[in-house]
């Protein structure tokens, strides 16, 4: 970090939303980060919601991405079921229903973002962002399959890490923080575990071509072989 950044006008954490970060803090299951991310931007620095949008649209692919607004209704599990053993159709399929996942949960999100905006609750949340965070939603469980990070805890924290360095976004920093502040403060134990994580989902996620722009529906019937190979993510083993 440059000594410009510290000699940069000081601005702080809301401390009211500092208080709803630290309960996520002490209980991360129970008050999680979904929680945390929509209450964030009613007294965001706007410095940090800037830095946050101009990071986005700089990433290669993001422009046309977001311009797009590519955001396809939740694939039918019928759909999914027909897919051949191997292909990326049925690794989702497998992973959905092995892990009892919500199969409308893109859906369900999209509702609910679109209804705080309605009551004002996200007027400070860039379009753009507001789009990728339900996007988001969409292909996290597409990209858990393609990096082979499973859905245990352990897992989940990987692919935030992977996540963050591909866009990062509030939403998955938000994660990085509530999790080290976590074993930090009140489960150094778990320290060991939790930076192996972040250190494999990160390095993958730099290594690796970024995912969060591509139409994954659209490739269900595509080996999950070939789409790892095309998109730089090694040979790991595959969770579903």
């Amino acid at each position: 970090m440059t000594q410009r950044a510290f000699d940069a006008p000081p601005i702080s954490v809301d401390r009211d939303f500092a208080e709803k970060f630290f309960t996520s803090v002490d209980r991360p299951l129970e008050y999680g980060v979904y929680f945390l991310f929509h209450e964030w931007w009613a007294k965001a620095p706007q410095s940090a919601i800037d830095a946050y949008a101009t990071q986005l649209a700089a990433i290669p692919g993001a422009a046309e991405f977001l311009e797009e607004r590519y955001l396809p209704d939740p694939l039918p599990l019928e759909r999914l079921e027909k897919c051949a053993e191997g292909t990326l159709g049925h690794g989702y399929y497998r992973f959905i229903v092995d892990n009892g996942l919500e199969a409308n949960l893109a859906r369900n999100y999209r509702d609910f973002n679109e209804s705080l905006h309605a009551k004002g609750a996200l007027e400070r949340l860039p379009d753009d962002l507001s789009y990728m965070i339900v996007r988001g939603f969409q292909t996290h469980d597409f990209q858990h399959v393609l990096t082979g990070f499973d859905s245990t805890p352990r897992g989940e924290l990987a692919q935030a890490a992977f996540h963050f360095a591909q866009v990062r976004f509030p939403y998955h920093a938000m994660r990085m923080a509530v999790t080290t502040a976590h074993v930090a403060f009140l489960n150094p134990a778990f320290i060991e575990q939790a930076m192996d994580a972040i250190v494999e989902g990160w390095a993958l996620g730099r290594s690796s071509h970024n995912l969060h722009f591509e139409r994954w529906e659209e490739q269900l019937d595509t080996p999950i072989a070939v789409l790892r190979e095309r998109m730089n993510l090694g040979s790991r083993e595959q969770a579903a």
